[in-house]
């Protein structure tokens, strides 16, 4: 008699930290967070060979965009460019940039990245997967991303991450510039994508 309850009380407490670990497996599984692009520490930019020699760099001054992550890992992104917001430092150019000629940005007001999977490459190395849309055109590319750590706020006392992104796009797949001849020569046809991103963590 002693010995079968023995045995139960072994086998009780075997079963209750079973339980108990399950439990928090299964809460450490369901820990979602949602994040948003802190816009005023945010860069999203882009950058193109200018006859083969030089460089011309710009950015973009208004987007939106929302991250998600879940067991400690970004497992979603989104993001939305306002296409006339483009900034290369020259206004004439922007003008240009805009125009049928290149973004037309009447007709195409907004250039957007969904993810469709997320790999990660390391302790804090992902290649996210999408879909990119810009000038009504869509395909599929990949960016790297690198999770540079999260603090928080020491006035605002909300929780902060740090990412690096960045990428290359061909232009005339996304017929930029397609349509205004003097691009073939003047302009390469790899675009670097580059951002700086901010994010803040939704209560």
């Amino acid at each position: 008699m002693i010995s079968i309850k023995k045995q139960t009380i072994i086998f009780n407490k075997t079963t209750i930290l079973v339980l108990l670990f399950a439990l928090h497996s299964l809460l450490i599984v369901s820990q979602k967070s949602n994040w948003k692009i802190d816009t005023n520490h945010t860069k999203i930019g882009f950058e193109i060979t200018y006859f083969k020699i030089g460089n011309i760099k710009g950015v973009f001054d208004k987007y939106s965009g929302s991250f998600i992550q879940e067991d400690g890992k970004i497992s979603s992104v989104t993001i939305t460019i306002e296409t006339n917001s483009i900034n290369t430092n020259q206004s004439n150019r922007d003008k240009h940039l805009i125009s049928k000629d290149f973004f037309d940005a009447t007709q195409h007001p907004n250039i957007t990245f969904v993810s469709t999977n997320i790999r990660k490459t390391g302790e804090k190395e992902y290649e996210i997967e999408g879909n990119f849309t810009m000038t009504g055109i869509t395909k599929s590319i990949v960016l790297k991303a690198i999770d540079k750590g999260t603090f928080i706020h020491p006035r605002f006392k909300n929780n902060n991450k740090f990412l690096t992104i960045t990428g290359v796009i061909k232009r005339e797949e996304f017929n930029v510039g397609t349509n205004y001849p003097p691009a073939k020569f003047a302009l390469g046809q790899d675009v670097k994508l580059t951002a700086e991103v901010n994010l803040v963590e939704e209560k």
